[in-house]
């Protein structure tokens, strides 16, 4: 017998997710929780509110609160006989407007819970808004619809995965309407987040890869596509992806590439290339990158390259791959002077993070990709910071609560989305997306030296980020409390703390040939209190200092 469900509606605030709760539960003969009411009961102050707590304790006070309410669910059988029961729904919970925004609520109830998404027009939200007998914190002191329009852009998102109800009606009116939505919905994997951005559509969650695929595919009215991958990515995820889409009718060419920086050469797109020509690929077909950032970079300019253009689609499938590689539509193989010197901007139609890939993973892997989740903690993102404190000892005993948890789940979302952001604001690299070349310069030139022999990207990016903070330190930059508490992340993560023997000029010679030179100058990204800062005045004796210390290492 199948465990009962909650009905848990999302929306913005003020939407009416109480208003059609009620009716809904009224309706299937079921339990209803509000969980602002919840969280507020918790107090034990009969009088308290949300602004309340607000005021109190802060907002994330508030959110704690919140999602450790939610941690807590699990739906009640539906009375026998009620219409709760035929449907598997055994409660209706209204979520807070902000709740689904936090990445753990999101994960707790994504196999316990059926999402709704109630939606109306914001003019006709404010209006409720402003007639409220409750005034929401962030209503408060503001132009309703101007904070709404904000809140959608950054919420709509983490709604996105529900079924949809949109209607200026009155929300207590809706309750047949959404009934009938559910009992039509087909159940398939839901992802967490669904982001449609300027570089792209950005999928995650956990088990999503065919779905989401089939249903591009479906957009487009294809039949076939072409499948570009990797020997570790074909058997753990390429492989049952092509089966699953060969059921549904669809025609998958394959195409083989070798694993890691060896399929970062020329001759290997110009090899691709030709089996495309010779299976007579045409300029309508999709294709489709499976396997980790030296894949996808390598697959991303093919796309771009063959009959000049072709749409494609990232499944990045490991941890470093679905944080940074396969998002912003940077396509690029290396050269014997430096990495990624021959590439070209070609944004993907969709980017589809699939965290169930992330199971098979060494964990040498997952700890040298969370250096690309510490970069973006450093540039700003606060709370990925205290995620990757509280997870280093986890990532390096390869625990796996890591998964069971949602922490992964968490890392990818947080460090992705920044991403997007960045990218969305600045696509050709002319302004803030160079933050992001935070610890690459003396990284790649490390990878460089090190002939691309076993050293992880993220490894190398781990010496890159210590470099970094050396030099910004010892220029003032990089405030002391901020590096000391920067290195203790790399050093509880173990990353940069092994000598290493490569030579200093030889570094310093590939950092020259580095694609952030301008003018004949490094422009090196620094971190601040404000997040970062570029400087191309860097002393060449203070270059040559902080290389030497990072290739000592802390051993």
């Amino acid at each position: 017998m199948q465990m009962a469900r909650d009905l848990a509606l999302v929306g913005l605030p003020g939407v009416g997710k109480s208003s059609l709760g009620k009716r809904l539960a009224a309706k299937l003969g079921v339990p209803f929780l509000d969980t602002d009411r919840a969280v507020i009961a918790e107090t034990g102050v009969s009088h308290d509110s949300v602004a309340a707590i607000f005021e109190r304790e802060g907002e994330e006070g508030f959110r704690r609160r919140e999602r450790e309410l939610i941690a807590s669910l699990v739906a009640p059988e539906p009375p026998t006989g009620s219409l709760g029961a035929e449907l598997g729904i055994g409660r209706v919970v209204a979520l807070g407007g902000g709740a689904a925004a936090d990445p753990r609520n999101r994960w707790a109830l994504r196999e316990r819970a059926i999402l709704l998404w109630l939606d109306a027009p914001d003019n006709a939200i404010a209006r409720r808004l402003r007639t409220a007998r409750v005034v929401r914190p962030l209503m408060n002191h503001a132009d309703p619809t101007a904070t709404l329009e904000r809140l959608r852009n950054d919420r709509e998102r983490f709604y996105r995965p529900g079924i949809r109800l949109v209607s200026s009606r009155s929300p207590g009116s809706l309750a047949d309407e959404a009934i009938a939505l559910v009992r039509s919905h087909v159940d398939s994997a839901r992802p967490l987040v669904d982001a449609t951005t300027s570089s792209g559509r950005w999928v995650v969650g956990d088990q999503i890869a065919s779905d989401a695929l089939r249903s591009v595919l479906a957009e487009r009215r294809a039949t076939r596509m072409v499948l570009v991958t990797e020997p570790i990515a074909a058997r753990h995820v390429a492989a049952p992806l092509r089966d699953a889409l060969h059921s549904a009718g669809i025609d998958v060419i394959q195409i083989d590439l070798p694993s890691g920086e060896a399929a970062k050469e020329l001759h290997e797109i110009g090899a691709a290339a030709q089996r495309l020509a010779n299976a007579g690929v045409e300029r309508g077909d999709l294709l489709v990158a499976v396997g980790g950032g030296a894949l996808t970079d390598a697959a991303g300019l093919l796309a771009a390259l063959y009959l000049r253009g072709l749409d494609w689609v990232a499944i990045p499938t490991t941890l470093a791959a679905q944080i940074d590689a396969s998002l912003g539509g940077k396509t690029g193989v290396d050269l014997p002077q430096g990495k990624n010197l021959v590439g070209a901007f070609h944004q993907p139609q969709a980017v589809i993070a699939d965290l169930a890939a992330l199971r098979t993973l060494p964990v040498r892997q997952l700890v040298a990709a969370s250096a690309e989740a510490a970069k973006v903690a450093l540039l700003g993102e606060a709370r990925l910071f205290t995620v990757l404190e509280e997870a280093a000892p986890r990532l390096r005993s390869g625990d796996p609560s890591l998964h069971n948890d949602g922490t992964l789940a968490e890392i990818v979302e947080r460090a992705g989305w920044w991403k997007c952001r960045v990218v969305a604001a600045d696509e050709r690299e002319s302004g803030e997306r160079i933050s992001l070349n935070l610890g690459h310069t003396l990284g790649h030139a490390l990878e460089q030296a090190a002939g691309y022999q076993n050293l992880l990207h993220g490894e190398a990016v781990g010496y890159g980020l210590r470099a970094a903070l050396y030099i910004g330190r010892e220029l003032g930059v990089t405030p002391v409390p901020l590096a000391d508490r920067a290195l203790a992340l790399l050093d509880a993560l173990d990353l940069g703390v092994a000598p290493r023997t490569e030579s200093v000029a030889d570094l310093l010679a590939a950092a020259g040939r580095d694609k952030k030179v301008a003018d004949s100058k490094i422009r090196w990204v620094l971190v601040n209190n404000d997040g970062y800062l570029v400087r191309n005045d860097v002393p060449a004796s203070l270059v040559e200092r902080a290389a030497v210390a990072m290739l000592a290492g802390t051993h």
